[in-house]
């Protein structure tokens, strides 16, 4: 496998001797697959490709001062062709994820941070929530409008534990979800200081516990702005399968790979999945 990916040297040969391509390089294969079916590709039209298509070597993380993982490869990439000629037409494109509420996010000539915190996050709206739960997995929801609502403060609740998480430098490993999410009526819930009080016991942190939430607290107040900058792509997919299978939804389409497959086809009708690249 290690021989069918490109090299930097022939990426830069690539786009020095055929500037029109149009090439874009993403983080994983979902990334790939929802932006391919956003942009019905003509022969004009650009190319999606994982990062894993090129080979970036420690060594060359190590140059930028990077740690391991695709996004970090991704930039690296960028970076590594941050050289070529303007007429060049490749883009990297990395998610924000957390990275906006820390710092001023700076982009460059190859490298385009995402629109939101992850790609998955452009179909965190209403009409999609509607389409995947109620229309397509027939989850019995009365109150849609109840259900979304309970929905968003779940995911900012989530989205606040891992701002603390980076703010205090823990690195914690995160206890799974299901066991502290419960059903009142057509609401979801979730237990918030049960989580809290397990994710810090199996992290041996507990004394920490009483700073922690109030850091927390902290982060939910500035979290009032568009939910699709303040949650995260995966909690969005493992939430709505826990509630597909809890308000008696079909059950093929309960587990958080059925729901990836969902966006993917939905990606042609959310608009704001093909303005990532303008």
């Amino acid at each position: 496998m290690e021989t069918n990916r490109w090299t930097i040297p022939e990426l830069i040969a690539r786009y020095e001797l055929e500037p029109e391509l149009i090439d874009v390089f993403v983080e994983g294969s979902l990334d790939r697959e929802i932006l391919t079916q956003a942009v019905q590709r003509s022969s004009l039209g650009p190319m999606f490709y994982e990062v894993d298509s090129v080979n970036v070597s420690a060594e060359l993380l190590k140059k930028y001062g990077m740690s391991s993982g695709n996004k970090q490869r991704v930039i690296a990439l960028a970076n590594e062709l941050s050289g070529l000629p303007a007429a060049a037409k490749v883009t990297c494109l990395v998610d924000r994820d957390l990275d906006h509420w820390f710092t001023d996010l700076v982009g460059s000539n190859r490298l385009k941070w995402s629109m939101y915190c992850s790609l998955e996050c452009h179909f965190l709206t209403p009409e999609s929530v509607r389409d995947i739960a109620q229309t397509t997995a027939r989850a019995r929801i009365e109150r849609l409008d109840t259900f979304q609502s309970s929905l968003l403060i779940a995911l900012r609740t989530l989205f606040s534990l891992r701002l603390v998480d980076r703010e205090m430098n823990l690195a914690l490993s995160w206890t799974a979800l299901r066991k502290y999410l419960s059903r009142e009526g057509d609401a979801m819930v979730f237990d918030n200081t049960k989580y809290v009080t397990a994710l810090l016991h199996a992290n041996a942190k507990r004394t920490i516990a009483p700073e922690f939430l109030e850091r927390q607290q902290t982060w939910i107040r500035k979290l009032n702005c568009d939910i699709r900058l303040s949650a995260r792509g995966h909690d969005y997919t493992e939430l709505l399968a826990w509630a597909i299978s809890e308000f008696g939804g079909q059950k093929e389409f309960a587990s958080e790979a059925a729901i990836e497959r969902l966006f993917v086809l939905l990606s042609r009708s959310v608009q704001t999945v093909a303005a990532e690249l303008q």
